[in-house]
């Protein structure tokens, strides 16, 4: 059982200091405590959160190419739908973090798995394009809330010695959901058709919401601003730090408004760093999505079937699978900017091989496929040192809305990638669009690399 002390250095067990004393930080006591197999779980469920959203998410960049060829439609007519679908993703970051900064992660994340779960399987009775815009935009919404409370969630359960690799391992269910949902499809898309696979795809996350309704609880945090400390001292005690509700942590005040966090991100002590790193996961996000939406369609114009399109994008999943998890054990040890750095580098060469292969006619699967999955490392873990930073970069009445809004700048970048996806493709062929995804890497590692330096300076 874990104990603490308080600020004057008074050794007091794990219930906190006597009344009159400078209470110790929830976050400290959590901090110092064991990870316990009660919090292991939590990361599990979470865990399994990013893996049901990455599945939803991918199915309609899966689906796309039997789209096109069962409604006769052009695949310009898509660019508004996927760029439908990430406009949702943004704007759910958004309101996904300031609802869950405001009324709790835990409902916060339920709501927004049963709504992309629901939206997923609408997407498979839709009759036209319309139709499917329409749905991918309220499913974008779903989906982007589920990311920024799933990941805050992620970091105050977790001690601060391993929250980099908890966050990491979160975060690698993301393309392993995307390995799901390139399986399926390679598996039902031609035997039942591409229906199947939005019905498949979106059952599983409403069964995750229901279970979650009776198991998942309300971060520790949250509990200490809402002054819910009974049911805070039940939750300390399954994450085996005893807690006594008659003395208190100190805990800021809840905000006033859902925008009040907002404003904060945005003030001097902060405004620079944020910036930044909307900067990070704008090119980062735009360069990823560029990569998912289109991927699959490119390698079809190449002459590759059906199986071979969407083992491209499963390849890739695979490498970000492994990128994200190795990245989360590099981080813990080495430190952010030489971890991002290098693994920004590494996905702006491999995405300047590929632009260089493919517009020398180089198209075989023999090439492209490891190519792919090594570019999908890089990126996977770009991706989890992004995160790993917003997530431990703004203080606990800010902090959903903080990685939500950071995600949703990025899912804006995500939106443009609908159309410098099918831009690039259309005038440049593979080289153009292989090579845009290699600057928008660059530019990712210089703004995270200078996002890092504001914290570091900010802390000084």
């Amino acid at each position: 059982m874990a104990s603490y002390t308080d600020a004057a250095g008074a050794g007091t067990p794990a219930q906190g200091p006597a009344p009159g004393t400078v209470s110790t930080d929830l976050g400290t006591a959590i901090d110092d405590a064991p990870w316990s197999p009660f919090q292991k779980l939590l990361l599990g469920c979470f865990a399994l959160v990013f893996a049901v959203d990455g599945l939803a998410n991918q199915s309609l960049g899966i689906v796309l190419p039997a789209l096109i060829e069962d409604w006769g439609t052009p695949r310009a007519s898509f660019a508004p739908v996927t760029a439908a679908n990430l406009a949702g993703v943004a704007f759910g970051s958004v309101i996904g973090g300031m609802l869950g900064d405001k009324i709790g992660r835990r409902w916060a994340l339920i709501a927004a798995i049963f709504l992309f779960g629901l939206m997923t399987v609408a997407g498979g009775l839709t009759q036209d394009a319309t139709q499917l815009l329409l749905v991918r935009f309220v499913d974008g919404l779903g989906i982007g809330a589920a990311i920024p409370n799933g990941a805050a969630l992620i970091a105050e359960f977790t001690p601060e010695k391993r929250r980099g690799r908890a966050i990491a391992i979160g975060m690698v269910f993301i393309p392993i959901g995307g390995i799901i949902a390139g399986g399926l499809g390679a598996t039902l898309l031609e035997l039942f058709g591409w229906r199947t696979l939005f019905f498949v795809a979106g059952s599983l996350p409403i069964l995750v919401a229901l279970a979650f309704v009776t198991f998942l609880p309300e971060s520790p945090s949250f509990l200490l601003r809402a002054g819910r400390h009974e049911e805070l001292a039940r939750l300390l005690k399954r994450c085996r730090i005893s807690y006594d509700p008659a003395h208190r942590f100190d805990a800021p005040p809840p905000a006033t408004t859902m925008t009040a966090p907002l404003r904060l991100l945005l003030s001097p002590a902060l405004r620079h760093q944020t910036l930044l790193l909307w900067g990070g996961f704008f090119t980062c996000l735009m360069a990823s999505y560029t990569i998912f939406s289109w991927v699959p369609t490119m390698l079809s114009t190449l002459g590759f079937d059906l199986t071979m399109t969407s083992l491209g994008i499963t390849t890739f999943h695979m490498g970000g699978v492994v990128g994200a998890l190795i990245s989360g054990i590099i981080l813990d040890r080495v430190g952010f900017s030489r971890t991002h750095m290098a693994l920004a580098g590494g996905a702006a060469v491999l995405a300047a091989i590929l632009a260089i292969m493919l517009g020398s006619d180089v198209v075989s699967a023999l090439i492209i496929l490891p190519v792919m999955m090594a570019l999908g490392f890089c990126i996977a873990g770009l991706h989890n040192t992004l995160y790993t930073l917003a997530a431990t970069s703004y203080p606990t009445d800010a902090r959903a809305t903080g990685v939500g809004v950071a995600s949703a700048t990025g899912r804006l970048g995500a939106v443009l990638s609908s159309f410098t996806g099918v831009i690039s493709l259309d005038l440049g062929g593979s080289f153009a669009f292989f090579a845009v995804v290699a600057v928008l890497l660059a530019l990712c590692g210089l703004a995270g690399y200078a996002a890092r330096a504001k914290r570091k300076a900010a802390l000084a």
